[in-house]
């Protein structure tokens, strides 16, 4: 009699860790879901924006026949012009270092809130919520595009490198198997008083594009991650420049500006591949 309560007290106990394991399982499973990405885009209106109904993901996705993520939010730089008051105004918290923040804690509070407070661009909303779904752990490639803005707001190139190396670091040890590949601007203008004033002109501000380049291209050495140089081995320079832009402004690629850019992008991720 008492061998038979002993085992169905053990049946019992069995019954319970193994509902117990399933719960933390299945907690676990949860508490890790996510949106899984082969790669995600992050950058500024140059790859972000939709123009002339050309979507520069979709075009990236059919050149590397892999998913594309477009993480790209207009008038961003690696550097908040405004540090103080990422809360003030949507696009200074989502910056690249901000965001890199955000993505390493899982903790978008800050975006939420300047987005919630103030009108952005109209796709903002959407594609901070799938950023926030996404999980950095299930994505392969990030391809980080910036320093036109940076450039445009002359940040002290000093700052634009060393904050495109820290936030570079700190994702290569929260994502150890993130492959990265930093790409770097094409040749731009950029337009005061109806005039477009060429990018290593001088006459923009202090710094030139050019600078921001080469300390992208130090950062990637650095970390020996792939470096896609737009600015340097590209046909869009200022001779070409009007037949790349959109002509109002001289930044904004074209459809044909957007082919070359994505050619150059998916040539060096694909031979970093195979």
């Amino acid at each position: 009699m008492e061998k038979n309560r002993s085992g169905r007290l053990f049946c019992i106990l069995g019954a319970f860790c193994f509902a117990a394991v399933i719960v933390l399982w299945l907690f676990s499973r949860i508490s890790r879901s996510g949106t899984a990405h082969q790669v995600v885009l992050m950058g500024d209106s140059v790859v972000g924006n939709e123009l002339y109904n050309v979507v520069f993901d979709e075009m990236l996705a059919r050149k590397l026949d892999m998913e594309v993520f477009n993480a790209a939010f207009g008038g961003t730089g690696v550097v908040s012009s405004n540090p103080e008051g990422y809360e003030s105004y949507g696009a200074e918290a989502l910056c690249f270092a901000p965001l890199v923040d955000a993505i390493i804690l899982r903790d978008f509070s800050v975006q939420d809130a300047a987005i919630e407070r103030n009108s952005t661009l109209e796709y903002f909303p959407q594609r901070l919520s799938d950023l926030e779904e996404t999980d950095f752990q299930q994505v392969d490639i990030l391809l980080i595009c910036f320093g036109v803005n940076d450039y445009a707001n002359q940040i002290s190139p000093d700052l634009f490198e060393q904050t495109l190396d820290e936030s570079i670091g700190r994702l290569m040890e929260a994502f150890p198997n993130l492959s990265l590949y930093i790409s770097s601007p094409t040749y731009i203008g950029l337009t005061r008083d109806d005039e477009v004033i060429p990018c290593d002109s001088g006459e923009w501000g202090e710094y030139l594009l050019e600078e921001y380049v080469l300390c992208q291209e130090r950062v990637a050495e650095k970390y020996g991650i792939p470096f896609i140089d737009n600015y340097h081995d590209s046909i869009i320079n200022e001779e070409t420049i009007y037949d790349y832009t959109i002509p109002s402004d001289c930044l904004h690629l074209n459809e044909a500006g957007r082919e070359v850019l994505s050619d150059n992008i998916a040539r060096v991720i694909l031979e970093n591949m195979y």
